[in-house]
């Protein structure tokens, strides 16, 4: 299984290649190293080993920043250069060397994947504080800061605790930036409606404070779009208290001759349990998770299976927070859809996944597999917000699928949506498909048009333009 080594820890300047403009890449290195940045160059003995991409294993202690390089497996760039800062400052620096370099397109980038060769990658490997602040019990992260060890710091240090992703290698910069869901999210929001305020290097080179009551449509862009209006350096957060223990609770339906007409109604009982599941059950496809004693949690699991049906086997534990989170992470998505409340999936689209699966010839070397997560439902807190509400607009939805597969994932969904036309699908923009077409759409909605305005006045000579950022044109 691929590891899910996704837009973590990495801002990208796209920079021409030195063979294409030398002069302007060496005026931008000298810059840099005037003001004192510390730079890691192709002739360095390390830099093999800091842009080679390689599979991971999934640890389940922190820290989680060891032994792991910041690069997606799915894209191969060779940049230019690599710049470490420590401080905000450093970062400023390092895009007032780019903009007086006289190199015009270069691209900032928090997927962390590049669109072409040459460019200069700002890594955060250095800004990964945490900081707890008891007082009113918020959290300020730097962007390098792997999400595995934030959940361990705060729960073992002050029992406290966010609703954040499952993969504790993932970085809190990028995982913030588009959203950032997690199996407490339905209970505590996404991690930006946990946001209360970011420290942005703008493409200017200047630094701005933004909340709710500063810069505010700046803080609203950057909860769902922030890599497309500066660089976070900094997040704050407001915490919650951490369960003492999580049920991990998982069913396996294993059986052979299950057909495509039993996959589909498996499939839709599972759907319409979750449009009424209480909030404080987080839930992803065969695996349950939530904030309650043991006992308390066997009759929500017997309402599920009340609908379902028995499975082949169960696995019942009760274990920590933290640990929980790092044992449930997965690979690296491929992409996603977004299955809205007013158009949940119906038998024949299930049907059709089924079919495609029976059907559709496999690569013998192809790993893959499809993560339902309920985001919706019930009273859950990520739909009792407008779409209007952040930059990420998907509030009124009820699954987001995400699709893990090296070969077929188009098959997958043209499977559903094409059993649907007329349902207003969407996608997510953290689950990123650099091939997905009409993405302003499909990512943000109605929010999109506002966010291109925004992008004109704060970005107006596209300094942090990229692929799928927002003023990109469509694939």
């Amino acid at each position: 299984m691929l590891p899910y080594v996704h837009f973590v820890v990495v801002f990208l300047l796209n920079i021409p290649a030195i063979s294409a403009a030398r002069s302007s890449v060496l005026t931008l290195l000298s810059c840099l190293t005037d003001h004192r940045l510390t730079v890691e160059l192709p002739t360095d003995p390390t830099w093999t080993n800091s842009t080679t991409p390689y599979d991971i294993s999934i640890a389940e202690l922190p820290p989680f920043s060891h032994g792991f390089r910041s690069f997606n497996t799915r894209f191969s760039y060779s940049p230019s250069a690599i710049v470490y800062p420590n401080q905000t400052a450093d970062v400023s620096k390092a895009v007032t060397c780019a903009v007086a370099s006289g190199v015009h397109w270069f691209f900032l980038m928090a997927s962390g994947y590049g669109s072409q060769n040459g460019t200069l990658v700002v890594s955060f490997r250095n800004m990964a504080q945490i900081a707890y602040n008891p007082t009113d019990t918020t959290v300020s992260i730097g962007p390098g800061a792997r999400l595995g060890d934030v959940a361990w710091q705060l729960d073992t240090d002050y029992g406290r605790a966010l609703a954040h992703g499952l993969c504790p290698y993932v970085g809190v910069g990028g995982h913030t930036a588009f959203g950032g869901w997690g199996l407490a999210s339905r209970n505590w929001g996404l991690l930006i409606d946990q946001l209360l305020s970011a420290v942005l290097v703008l493409a200017d080179g200047s630094v701005v404070h933004v909340s709710a009551t500063q810069s505010p449509d700046l803080f609203w862009a950057i909860c769902g779009a922030a890599s497309s209006f500066g660089i976070v350096t900094q997040y704050t957060f407001q915490t919650h208290w951490a369960p003492a223990t999580v049920v991990r609770y998982e069913f396996f339906f294993e059986d052979p001759t299950l057909s495509s007409a039993k996959f589909a109604e498996l499939s839709r009982s599972y759907q319409a349990w979750g449009l009424t599941a209480q909030k404080e059950v987080g839930i992803v496809a065969n695996i349950i998770e939530g904030e309650r004693c043991l006992a308390d949690f066997k009759p929500i699991a017997a309402s599920l299976l009340h609908v379902t049906g028995l499975p082949n086997n169960t696995y019942l534990e009760e274990r920590a927070w933290p640990v929980v989170l790092a044992e449930v992470g997965e690979g690296i998505p491929n992409g996603s859809l977004v299955v809205p409340t007013s158009s949940p999936l119906t038998t024949a689209a299930f049907s059709a996944l089924a079919e495609h699966f029976a059907n559709t010839p496999i690569p013998g070397t192809t790993s893959w597999f499809i993560q339902f997560e309920l985001w919706g439902g019930g009273d859950s807190l990520i739909t009792s917000l407008p779409s209007t509400a952040t930059a990420y607009p998907h509030r009124a939805h009820l699954w987001t699928i995400q699709f893990y597969d090296t070969a077929f994932i188009t098959g997958m969904v043209s499977a559903m949506t094409e059993s649907m036309p007329d349902a207003p699908f969407a996608a997510y923009a953290n689950y990123l498909d650099p091939e997905l077409t009409g993405w302003q759409n499909k990512y943000y909605a109605g929010n999109y048009p506002k966010l291109a305005a925004l992008q004109k006045k704060f970005d107006p000579k596209g300094v942090f333009l990229k692929d799928q950022n927002i003023g990109a044109p469509d694939l």
